[in-house]
């Protein structure tokens, strides 16, 4: 069973791995690249189904997949959280909620990182196979709604933000803006993002424009709305501080609806709940977590992981 993504980063040991360890074992530093990040001492990576109720830990081994909204901060937090465990060997992959779930599930991950709450035929397929998916509340998130920084457009309510992405209102000036018609861009099916603005901001039973743009990541998002002038995108707000900085898109203040406050996604505001469109990000373990799984979200979960969260631009859990 595979441990390792096809093209990891090395954050430790490259070196000594160069170096020493292929002397020893023959061991060359896979090429890095910047969706999939391992913190590796050279132990034993093998075996990672195994039958442990953490699902795919094989002693001091951490597979951790899923939501690339989470990639950066879960990057992160195994590069820190390897310096106090330096014999751990910890892999991190995007891919999207879906895919960290199902390989969860399937045992080729210890742990799955989701900006969604699993579903319940995620919960059942995990039954069937004897065990149960148990969430850990590990950060919080803001979508923000960007748009071409020449967009006149000043704010937006909950309800335009959803005929927008339903199809619904089609032109800038339907709503107040310019005359310009709406190029509106998303998350493909496979991220946690596209399902939770689906259920939580357009509603269960609403299905998405079918001319809106659906791309493989955040950053997609935000470059296909900095070349179009009508463009608007959802973005997590860790993702949008590099592109609002170098003028590229700009972010709109959303309010919950008409007469309100429009607010942009600031942690304060999403910590208090004046910011519409919110979501707590989570850490799935089969069971409960157990071994080094265990250790690794009670430091994602302790003062130390949250420090890392506001660093990184996420929210803190409280």
């Amino acid at each position: 069973m595979r441990l390792y993504p096809r093209t990891p980063i090395v954050f430790s040991f490259a070196l000594v791995c160069g170096a020493l360890v292929s002397v020893l074992t023959g061991c060359n530093p896979p090429a890095a690249t910047s969706d999939a990040t391992t913190a590796s001492s050279g132990a034993s990576s093998s075996d990672t189904g195994g039958g442990s109720s953490s699902g795919g830990e094989a002693g001091k081994a951490l597979v951790i997949e899923g939501s690339d909204t989470l990639l950066p901060l879960a990057q992160k937090w195994a590069e820190d959280f390897k310096k106090q465990n330096p014999d751990a060997n910890i892999t991190v992959s995007g891919g999207g909620s879906g895919q960290g779930i199902k390989s969860l599930i399937n045992g080729t991950a210890t742990i799955a990182d989701a900006s969604r709450e699993a579903d319940d035929k995620e919960k059942a397929q995990a039954k069937g196979k004897g065990f149960e998916l148990t969430e850990t509340a590990v950060a919080r998130d803001g979508i923000t709604i960007i748009v071409n920084p020449s967009n006149s457009i000043k704010s937006l309510t909950l309800a335009q933000v959803k005929d927008i992405y339903t199809g619904k209102v089609n032109n800038w000036k339907e709503i107040g803006g310019s005359d310009l018609k709406i190029t509106a861009s998303g998350r493909d099916s496979a991220s946690g993002t596209y399902k939770y603005f689906q259920e939580d901001v357009l509603g269960k039973n609403e299905k998405y424009r079918a001319d809106m743009a659906s791309t493989p990541s955040n950053n997609a998002i935000a470059n296909n709305v900095a070349q179009q002038k009508g463009g608007i995108g959802y973005i997590g707000v860790a993702y949008a501080t590099e592109f609002t900085k170098a003028g590229k898109v700009r972010e709109v203040p959303v309010a919950f609806k008409v007469g309100e406050q429009p607010v942009l996604p600031t942690s304060e505001n999403i910590l208090n709940g004046k910011y519409p469109i919110s979501r707590a990000l989570y850490n799935y373990t089969k069971n409960s977590p157990e071994g080094l799984a265990k250790s690794y979200l009670d430091y994602v979960t302790g003062p130390e992981g949250q420090k890392v969260v506001t660093e990184q631009g996420y929210v803190t859990l409280k």
